[in-house]
């Protein structure tokens, strides 16, 4: 499993969830939110200046979570500002991960260490006018779904 973000700045580093990892909101904030905060946040956002969107996952949502990044200072939108049963409202969603998913099956990778590494190379190789025209079409995907009453909206 792996989480990542997207922003007009850039893109996160892929932060790898390890295998057999017990995932609740002290996993998540100790191996992805710390390091995210630390070195992606204060890289791509360095007056702080952004508002962190993350999906539905009930640890991004959960109390726990919520008050780290509270602590933390960091401006995030709450569960009852999210599109309620909207899975593909996120730009990660709807762009990224079929993007990723589209590169990594070109690739021969045998292993989870090579596919990690595949992943941190495509990553890479985005471009930035790519991830401003995704980011552009984020409203006009979000009154689709808004009109599809959260149903899944094929195309953006």
């Amino acid at each position: 499993m792996v989480w990542m973000g997207i922003s007009a700045n850039g893109v996160t580093k892929p932060r790898f969830v390890q295998p057999g990892a017990k995932i609740n909101s002290e996993y998540y904030i100790q191996k992805i939110l710390k390091p995210f905060l630390k070195d992606d946040y204060c890289r791509l956002y360095p007056n702080g200046d952004a508002v962190f969107h993350e999906d539905s996952a009930p640890l991004h949502g959960s109390r726990v979570t919520q008050k780290f990044l509270t602590d933390q200072q960091v401006q995030f939108l709450r569960p009852p500002q999210w599109m309620p049963n909207s899975l593909d409202a996120a730009p990660c969603d709807y762009f990224l991960w079929g993007h990723l998913k589209n590169k990594l099956n070109k690739r021969r990778v045998s292993t989870l260490w090579g596919l990690q590494k595949a992943i941190r190379e495509e990553v890479k190789k985005i471009p930035q006018e790519m991830m401003l025209r995704v980011l552009k079409s984020w409203p006009k995907h979000c009154r689709q779904i808004y009109y599809a009453v959260g149903r899944h909206v094929e195309k953006h």
